[in-house]
């Protein structure tokens, strides 16, 4: 090769190198499972207007390099920006170059450098750190697609860890899982034992196999009397894997919905990855509500024990009943207390109460000394803003299933003559499902609302065309700290602002 060749060669090798800071962050915020690279990378072409002139200009720039060289150049300058929006700096969250992702980072470039080193040897010059630069998203993918098997030997070690520390709790092992109100439930549960035992529950969303371990092994285990563990999945195997380790007492499934269609494609599939849950615990205990657990449930009831909790059918072996701030709660048919609670809290209850029954716990003593339940935070959590407005946030619990209760607040705390304002970029990781879904979320808030700013270009058409000829005033924004500044020379002090969903900065 020339000197100039070389020189071309170098500053692809650099620029491709580079551009692994960004599929890097995203690689971290997607749990390092292989593909999301590739599907965010096109995420983004789709939605940003500006990537599809830029796409073009690359494939004429490439094109033309074949026949003239220092038009690569021009090409280089363009890749690092493509696609237009994936910035190589955080914005909501920082990402933390742990061991692994450093591993991750190695290998991509051990990848760059051996194809790059081919093209060279078969005397195709920078032929071909012009295609890994081109195609970096995909190779990266295939970084996260060779470390996955070699990350989960070498985590083993924290596993054991965690295992010692599970062998020191002297009560019951509670694991939960469900497509919505994990969290939620996991924090209700943890107030009622709380009141008799010392508890550990993990904390945040640390719900997948390192996060649980990792929670476990920096907590003191000892004198634990009871452990509290939430488990997600985005696919088959993940939770039995943990539960092979965690190997809880007793099972909880808040519900199957729609939430990880994206990745799991059918509800059966997730009511599959769930249902996973139950292989070693004696008692199960499930939303009566859905009926996919119902019918599961008939297959479980020959072999453990299963409670069934309801928030609208009397005749469930727990039903917990709302009315205005108060839920009352029976057990097989007899009221046995009442919990002072947000309305969003109800199914929580009603299986966390399911928990205390499994366990023969007097629970009627339990909520006399309870009587009220803490709010948990960003799940309906009511905030008076810096202009006296009420602010509503359900940043962390944005599901089909929460964003009906989340306008009914809306709706019960708007004074007549104040107005209501949402803030969204709408829900997410719902697969087929996720236009119509969130088309139905803007027409059923348009009932309730006067303005609503849509965040991002995620589910900009679906919400635009849910509100569509409603009485709505629309205001398009790129962050939800663009919105926040908008509003604030709208808003006055007896309004309220509904905060529904947040999504980090990978997301268009």
């Amino acid at each position: 090769m020339t000197v100039l060749h070389w020189i071309i060669f170098v500053l692809l090798y650099l620029g491709t190198v580079i551009s692994s800071l960004r599929w890097a962050r995203i690689a971290q915020r997607e749990h390092y499972i292989p593909k999301s690279i590739s599907r965010f990378y096109w995420r983004w072409i789709r939605l940003k207007s500006p990537n599809l002139i830029l796409l073009f200009t690359i494939i004429i720039l490439t094109i033309g390099s074949l026949w003239y060289e220092r038009i690569a150049f021009l090409l280089i300058p363009v890749l690092l920006i493509f696609p237009f929006g994936v910035g190589y700096k955080s914005r909501t969250e920082e990402v933390v170059y742990t061991p692994r992702l450093r591993r991750l980072i190695i290998v991509y470039i051990v990848l760059v450098t051996l194809i790059s080193f081919l093209f060279l040897v078969n005397g195709l010059g920078y032929f071909g750190i012009l295609l890994c630069f081109i195609f970096s998203p995909y190779i990266f993918d295939q970084s996260l697609k060779l470390m996955f098997n070699y990350e989960k030997r070498i985590s083993n070690f924290y596993i054991e860890s965690a295992v010692s520390g599970l062998q020191k709790v002297k009560g019951p092992i509670i694991a939960i899982t469900g497509s919505y109100s994990k969290t939620t439930t996991k924090e209700v549960l943890k107030q009622l034992f709380e009141l008799d035992a010392n508890v550990f529950a993990t904390p945040d969303s640390f719900n997948n196999r390192l996060g649980i371990a990792k929670s476990i092994n920096e907590s003191e285990m000892r004198g634990i009397e009871v452990a509290i563990i939430e488990m997600g999945t985005y696919g088959q195997g993940e939770i039995k894997e943990i539960c092979s380790w965690v190997r809880p007492h007793i099972s909880v499934i808040t519900g199957i919905g729609a939430v990880h269609l994206e990745r799991m494609k059918t509800l059966e599939n997730i009511l599959d990855a769930k249902s996973e849950i139950i292989d070693l615990a004696g008692s199960v205990v499930i939303n009566g509500d859905d009926q996919l657990l119902i019918d599961a449930a008939r297959k479980w009831v020959g072999y453990k024990q299963v409670v069934d909790c309801s928030i609208s059918s009397e005749d469930a072996a727990i039903y917990v009943n709302y009315t205005t701030g108060i839920h009352t709660i029976y057990l097989l048919g007899e009221e046995i207390g009442k919990v002072n609670a947000p309305e969003v809290q109800q199914l929580s209850i009603a299986l966390s109460v399911g928990v205390m029954y499994a366990l023969d716990q007097n629970i009627s003593s339990i909520l006399e000394r309870l009587q009220k339940l803490k709010p948990v935070g960003h799940r309906q959590s009511l905030i008076k803003g810096s202009k006296g407005q009420l602010i509503i946030d359900n940043t962390y619990n944005s599901n089909p299933y929460s964003v009906e209760s989340s306008l009914k607040l809306l709706s019960e705390n708007t004074k007549k003559g104040s107005k209501a304002w949402l803030i969204t970029p709408g829900m997410v990781e719902l697969g087929k499902d996720q236009f119509p879904l969130n088309v139905s979320f803007a027409e059923s808030a348009s009932k309730y609302i006067d303005g609503a700013f849509i965040v991002g270009l995620t589910n900009r058409q679906a919400l635009k065309r849910g509100f569509s000829n409603r009485n709505v005033d629309l205001y398009f924004v790129n962050t939800r700290e663009e919105a926040v500044g908008m509003l604030n020379s709208l808003i006055s002090s007896n309004d309220v602002v509904l905060f529904e969903n947040d999504l980090p900065d990978h997301y268009p």
